[in-house]
Formats: structure tokens, C-alpha cells, sequence
């Protein structure tokens, strides 16, 4: 953890990975609605997520039109469903889809966000993710976030520095007035190349491609945040 000293005014938090649980919160149910076992829903489930990230990145790069978060993650879906030949029918994906919604957060979540306003900073989501996506999955954390930053804004996925520059933009504040949060290699090292202060949550012990973009802090869970700050 690195010791560096800065005035944060924003800490900026990604949602999917760093606040929330998506895999225990999206495979049981899926599990549930295909009649198999957890093992199975999560191969699924875990195949459904890649393919969404890569169809994220694919909107970002051919540059034929922002396609939202809903739209790509049944897309995603329906991808992953025929790759194991699974079938749901229109309104149980339609149902799935919604889970991303209603996501259960890491049990020290709630705690660390009423601490770091407490301490009179203020508190955003800065994810990939539909506004009204992520307006439902911050009424799960318990706390009342003083802004939603999301990707319909920006007309543009992380890893694209155009999401980023959300808060610098609409608050007037500087690179180094953040904090952001990040819950994945590619969003650390999207942040970092955009220039942003960063402390990772790496839970699951994972590697960056690219050595170069490290960030600034990384941590195990969202409990060290408290020793940044």
C-alpha cells in the first residue's frame, strides 16, 4: 500500500466488483430458473460475465452507436445460454437481466461508507452501468450516495477515459481530488492511464496485464480504505 498523502474531496466507487457481490448475488438465481446445479449456474454465469465485458469493449471500439448496459447484458446473455445449450424464456431473461439490479453488496460495505462520510467526504459510483441500473443497486448499500456517475453519461464504457472524466467535469474538480475505488484489473488500469488517483480492491488476489498501470493503493477488501483516507 503505497504512502503517498493527498486531499481527496471525492472517493468514487465502482459498483460491479468493488461494492458489490455480483456472482453470489446473479448465480443462484440463475441456477434456479435453468433447474441445475450451482456448479453449472456458475459456469454460465461466469461465461455470461466475460462476454459482457468483451461486448463492452467491442461498443466501445467499432464506434457504430452506444448500445446500454441492459442491452448488452442480454445479449450477453442469450450468448452464454446457447454456448451451454441452456434455455430461459423471454421473461426470465428479462428477469435475469434485472438481478444486476438488485445485487447483494460485501458484507463490510455498508459499514466503510457510513465511516468515510462520517469523516465528511463525499461519496459517488463511477461503474459502467445504466443510471437507473445503478440508482437501484446504491439503495442496496444502505448509504445515500451524494452522486451517480454512469456509463449513459459518458456514451462510453470503462476502460474509456471519457467515463472518468465524468466527476472531474460536472464538480470542477481535480485528478487529484479523487479517489477512486476500482473492482477490476481493467478498470484500475483504465483509471490509471486516465490519469486518476486509485485504490484497487483486488478481493480475489487477480493480476494486471500491465505492470505499468499500477495503482496507487491496493487492498483485500474495503475495510483498508479507512487507512487511506
Amino acid at each position: 500500500m503505497s504512502s503517498q498523502s493527498h486531499s481527496f474531496k471525492l472517493i468514487c466507487f465502482d459498483v460491479y466488483t468493488a461494492l458489490m457481490n455480483i456472482e453470489g448475488s446473479i448465480s443462484p438465481h440463475l441456477g434456479r430458473l435453468l433447474s441445475i446445479e450451482q456448479e453449472h449456474a456458475l459456469s454460465i454465469f461466469r461465461l455470461w460475465r466475460n462476454t459482457q465485458w468483451n461486448y463492452l469493449l467491442l461498443n466501445n471500439s467499432m464506434n457504430n452507436g452506444f448500445l446500454p448496459y441492459k442491452t448488452i447484458t442480454m445479449r450477453a446473455l442469450e450468448y452464454a445460454l446457447q454456448k451451454f445449450g441452456a434455455e430461459l424464456d423471454g421473461s426470465q431473461k428479462v428477469e435475469m437481466v434485472h438481478y444486476w439490479s438488485k445485487l447483494n453488496p460485501w458484507p463490510e460495505v455498508k459499514e466503510v461508507l457510513a465511516e468515510i462520510k462520517d469523516r465528511g467526504y463525499q461519496i459517488a459510483i463511477l461503474s459502467n452501468g445504466d443510471e437507473d441500473m445503478l440508482e437501484a443497486v446504491a439503495e442496496h448499500c444502505g448509504i445515500k450516495f451524494d452522486y451517480i456517475f454512469s456509463a449513459d453519461k459518458a456514451e462510453a464504457y470503462k476502460p474509456s477515459p471519457r467515463i472518468y472524466e465524468l466527476p472531474l467535469k460536472q464538480l470542477g474538480l481535480s485528478r487529484e481530488e479523487v479517489l477512486h475505488v476500482a473492482g477490476s484489473p481493467f478498470d484500475t488500469m483504465g483509471a490509471i492511464a486516465a490519469g486518476m488517483v486509485v485504490a484497487w480492491s483486488n478481493r480475489f488476489n487477480d493480476f494486471l496485464i500491465d505492470a505499468k498501470y499500477r495503482p496507487n493503493y491496493e487492498m483485500s477488501s474495503l475495510n483498508a480504505l479507512l487507512e487511506i483516507l
